[in-house]
C-alpha cells in the first residue's frame, strides 16, 4: 500500500507539476512537498501517522517599503476575517507572510478531490493579503504626504 506521501507526490506529478518532497520528521511520518503552479511555490504537508489531516501552504513577500508589522498584523487579521479557513503567519522580520490551509477530509483520495479548489483559496487569500497591505501602506503614505504639505502651507 502506498504511503500518503506517495499517494500525494503522484497524484501532482499526474496533474504535470515536478515535486521535492523532504521528510520533516520521520519518526512522526511528517513529510513536506513542494510544487511550483503558475510561479508560485506551494507546500503541502502529509502526515502518515494521521493519513487525514493535509496542509497546504504558500509564502508572500511583503514589498520593503510596506514593512510595518504592527499595522501588517492587523491588515492580515482584517483579511482572515474574510477567509477563516485560511491562516497567516508573519515571518523573516515581516519581510513576508505565509497562508496556510489546514484540511482535514478523512482520506488522501478525499484531499485529491478537492486540491485544486484549496490550492486556490490558498492563493486568493495571500493575494487578498498582500492588496490590503499595499493599499493601506499607499494610503498612508498618500495622507502623511498631505498632511506634511498642509502642514508647510503648500495647499
Amino acid at each position: 500500500m502506498a504511503s500518503v506521501r506517495e499517494t500525494i507526490t503522484s497524484f501532482i506529478e499526474g496533474e504535470g507539476h515536478r515535486i521535492d518532497a523532504s521528510p520533516l520528521d520521520e519518526a512522526e511520518g511528517v513529510s513536506e512537498l513542494l510544487f511550483r503552479t503558475r510561479g508560485q511555490v506551494f507546500s503541502v504537508t502529509t502526515f502518515e501517522k494521521n493519513p487525514a489531516l493535509f496542509t497546504i501552504s504558500t509564502a508572500y513577500e511583503i514589498p520593503e517599503w510596506a514593512r510595518e508589522r504592527g499595522q501588517n498584523v492587523e491588515t492580515l487579521a482584517k483579511v482572515n476575517d474574510e477567509f477563516p479557513d485560511i491562516a497567516f503567519v508573519m515571518a523573516h522580520d515581516g519581510g513576508l507572510f505565509v497562508a496556510t490551509s489546514d484540511e482535514a477530509p478523512g482520506s488522501p483520495e478525499n484531499f485529491t478531490r478537492t486540491f485544486w479548489e484549496r490550492v486556490a483559496r490558498v492563493r486568493e487569500a495571500g493575494a487578498r493579503a498582500i492588496e490590503e497591505i499595499v493599499d493601506r501602506t499607499e494610503s498612508k503614505a498618500a495622507a502623511e504626504k498631505f498632511i506634511n504639505s498642509f502642514m508647510r502651507g503648500d495647499q
